[in-house]
């Protein structure tokens, strides 16, 4: 397998793969993971000389991309360009139990670490790979995921255009077009288009066939731009998150002593439509004051989208919720879910005159 020279220089701390074969490759995703012991490049030679990049693993919870690598790598795929995949959080999926951690203990979420400074041991690996894949220079990036909650695949980015929406229809039908800011990949102003890819559940069977199909698509393109569904557009989300001194439940009545309990079921409202009157759970004297807004533009407050009637957690308006999570230290470090309001849903083939290319800066 060896450590062939790439088309750029190798990383130090980085396992490099170059060109594969099936029988070098362990029969399981977990043997591989072994394998790879740490972050790593693979390398995968196409049938032209076109550059085509795919992140995964960023977080150690998130298998979906890194299982979907592996099946191609064992089938002995060929891709329509150069590819290379980047396989970041090793160490954390590696911690016992195995693919249950985002990160290793008392690190930093990697994914928020994409902007300086680049001083701990996560933001040196951020700006490793960020520097990697600048001098890489392919036509595309796509950054593969899981939710923590159970769902349907779809697809963020941080800039809205035609080849955004192209490349997120490899995947799904599903576009979340966002401006926070949180340090993620994405956010990187690239001198090409990157989309995060959300292929389901981290639990969900069906999730990592979703990120195989998406990437076998995505690879054997010979144009990567070119639509392959018509997409459903979310624009501008918002996060729901919950301040960390709150003490948080999940059950299906108020839990005594919980300043907030939600349901159970929560997550079952992923891309559904949440309507005034559906209690989300339930909350302790001070309601509302345990949550914060985020995302939010000028003069709109929490209390526009939710409210505490009855101690009971509702919405004043619909929304459609995604990522919702039913992890309590998720739901703490970074939200409990997001959600835009429903009129601001299209699809592209009515709005295809209304997606512009934003320039990007150097």
């Amino acid at each position: 397998m060896g450590t062939a020279r790439l088309a750029t220089p190798a990383l130090p701390g980085f396992k490099i793969l170059h060109a594969p074969t099936p029988q070098q490759i362990p029969e399981s995703s977990v043997g591989f993971l072994q394998m790879l012991g740490g972050p790593a490049i693979i390398f995968m030679p196409g049938r032209t000389r076109q550059k085509r990049a795919i992140t995964t693993l960023l977080h150690g919870n998130e298998p979906s991309g890194f299982q979907a690598l592996h099946r191609l790598l064992k089938e002995g795929f060929k891709p329509h360009a150069d590819t290379t995949f980047v396989v970041v959080s090793v160490d954390a999926a590696l911690h016992a139990p195995l693919f249950t951690h985002r990160a290793l203990p008392d690190y930093r979420d990697i994914n928020r670490c994409f902007k300086p400074p680049y001083t701990d041991a996560p933001g040196i690996l951020a700006k490793q790979v960020l520097d990697y894949l600048v001098d890489l220079a392919p036509e595309a990036i796509v950054d593969v995921h899981n939710t923590s909650g159970s769902g349907p695949a779809f697809s963020v980015s941080t800039r809205l255009g035609t080849r955004y929406t192209a490349l997120a229809s490899h995947f799904t039908r599903w576009f979340i077009h966002t401006d926070i800011e949180l340090g993620s990949l994405m956010e990187v102003p690239f001198c090409c288009p990157i989309v995060t890819i959300e292929s389901g559940g981290a639990m969900d069977e069906l999730a990592t066939l979703n990120a195989y199909n998406g990437l076998r698509s995505y690879l054997a393109a010979e144009n990567v731009f070119a639509p392959r569904q018509d997409i459903e557009l979310l624009e501008q989300p918002k996060r729901l998150e919950i301040h960390r001194h709150a003490t948080l439940a999940y059950a299906e009545r108020p839990v005594f002593g919980a300043n907030v309990t939600i349901r159970q079921d929560i997550e079952q409202r992923n891309f559904g439509i949440t309507r005034p009157g559906e209690v989300l759970g339930w909350l302790d004297h001070a309601r509302l004051e345990h949550f914060r807004l985020s995302g939010q533009q000028p003069q709109e407050f929490l209390s526009d989208y939710f409210c505490a009637d009855n101690n009971e957690l509702t919405v004043t308006r619909p929304l459609k919720f995604f990522m919702v999570t039913t992890r309590s230290d998720i739901a703490k470090s970074d939200c409990l879910l997001y959600f835009v309001d429903i009129h601001n849903q299209h699809t592209t083939s009515k709005r295809q005159q209304h997606l512009t290319e934003v320039p990007l800066s150097d």
